[in-house]
């Protein structure tokens, strides 16, 4: 429980919420500059029908998108959703994570505060993951390296005993989809996995820790699993349909972070 006054807390609680909208527009920011491998190149901040840049109102939190009546003004194609839905996502899931960190059982060996900044800057990049590999079937080195980097510098100044935890967790997540990526090209000769998504586990495994990155994956599998016989079964995808894997492994890794016990505790 926070140790403050209910008005106080609720202030907390409230800036939590403020904090998410500003790390989804940060996200959709970022991801509205990828350019992926698509023909013609098309980013974000474009409409994807006519390819001409979107007015700059479609940036306000969550009102830009309908205040542009969610279409294109110069073509009148509709709009994809992305940037409300993140906004939204995040500023659900900040004032989560810190009710999750406040309600731990047991001693923490950092700052709780500290264990909130780290949680809420992870699920922000996996939200920026999440997007980009939706949207252009891209797991980029530019975010998952940094992000790796910057769990183990958290570790190394706050507590280097849950380096064990963190790399136990890059191997086994790693060393998983390394496993199913060379299946994968040993049945089809081609990559049935992307490589991005042995990379992306590897820094699951590093967020969540071992054994967090068991249920990581699970979860993963299973939302993966479900979607796909979904689309399968409203004839919106066919066995050759690309998915892009790595935005269940997103989302597990979220789910993991608020059910599996932190790495510092």
């Amino acid at each position: 429980m926070l140790p403050f006054s209910p008005a106080l807390t609720a202030l907390i609680y409230l800036l939590a919420t403020l904090g998410g909208v500003a790390a989804g527009s940060a996200v959709n920011a970022i991801a509205d500059r990828v350019v992926g491998d698509e023909v013609p190149p098309w980013r974000g901040g474009e409409c994807a029908s006519c390819h001409k840049p979107l007015p700059a109102s479609r940036t306000i939190p969550l009102a830009g998108w309908l205040l542009l009546d969610r279409r294109c003004p110069a073509c009148g194609a509709p709009i994809t959703p992305r940037r409300p839905l993140v906004e939204a996502a995040l500023a659900l899931l900040f004032p989560v994570l810190l009710f999750h960190v406040a309600h731990l059982r047991g001693p923490l060996l950092v700052s709780p505060w500290l264990l909130f900044a780290v949680d809420a800057l992870a699920v922000t990049v996996l939200a920026l993951i999440f997007v980009v590999d939706l949207e252009h079937h891209l797991i980029l080195d530019l975010i998952v390296y940094p992000a790796a980097a910057a769990l183990v510098l958290v570790a190394l100044l706050a507590d280097h005993k849950a380096l064990a935890s963190i790399g136990l967790g890059a191997v086994v997540g790693g060393g998983l989809f390394l496993a199913f990526y060379g299946l994968g090209r040993a049945i089809y000769h081609e990559d049935a996995l992307g490589f991005g998504d042995v990379k992306l586990a590897a820094l699951i495994g590093m967020v969540v820790g071992w054994p967090g990155i068991i249920d990581a994956v699970f979860l993963a599998a299973l939302i993966g699993a479900a979607i796909v016989m979904l689309l399968l079964g409203l004839g919106r995808a066919t066995r050759t349909t690309y998915v892009p894997f790595g935005t269940f492994l997103s989302t597990g890794a979220v789910l993991a972070l608020l059910m599996a016990a932190p790495l510092w505790q």
